[in-house]
């Protein structure tokens, strides 16, 4: 252990440090060719950085839908994935301006638990203030299961597995 090996390991994480954000973007990028329908024509920019740009309430905004990306392979120990996967959900299935509402995500887990959670939205979305505002303001008490959320007010929301819609030599990767 000595200086060197220090600054070189900051060295590292400084320039790794942006690497959800290609990701982020790179997966959005290979996926619209295959999501976006015939003459569906993107409305803003999307959002490309891992987390939204407040600015950007979505990662997709076209002329006929909102979409969130989720581009991380579930693992195990994934409580934080779970809050950001539901709160996600929740701001899309708050949506109101009438366009279809999307969620891509990567693998089978990420809707097992939406579809199979019985912990409270509440728990959820305790460390998003904002999120947490909205869903009283537009579904009521956070106290209902995240399933019974899914199955009730989110049940328009589009959940799909990009496993299914990116060239396979990319989803070899993900699995």
């Amino acid at each position: 252990m000595d200086v060197a090996l220090l600054a070189s390991a900051l060295t590292v994480r400084e320039s790794l440090g942006r690497i959800n954000d290609l990701i982020h973007a790179s997966g959005i990028l290979l996926a619209l060719p295959h999501v976006l329908e015939e003459g569906e024509r993107v409305s803003r920019r999307p959002s490309l950085g891992a987390g939204n740009d407040p600015g950007r309430p979505y990662d997709l905004e076209t002329d006929r839908r909102v979409a969130e990306f989720k581009l991380a392979r579930w693992r195990g120990a994934d409580a934080m994935r779970k809050r950001q996967v539901f709160k996600d959900l929740t701001m899309l299935a708050a949506d109101r301006s009438g366009r279809a509402a999307d969620l891509f995500i990567i693998g089978p887990e990420p809707a097992r638990f939406l579809r199979s959670s019985t912990s409270t939205s509440a728990w959820a979305l305790d460390r998003s203030p904002g999120a947490l505002r909205t869903f009283e303001s537009a579904f009521g008490s956070p106290n209902m299961s995240i399933r019974d959320f899914t199955a009730t007010h989110a049940a328009h929301v589009r959940i799909t597995d990009l496993c299914d819609v990116l060239p396979e030599a990319v989803t070899r990767l993900l699995r």
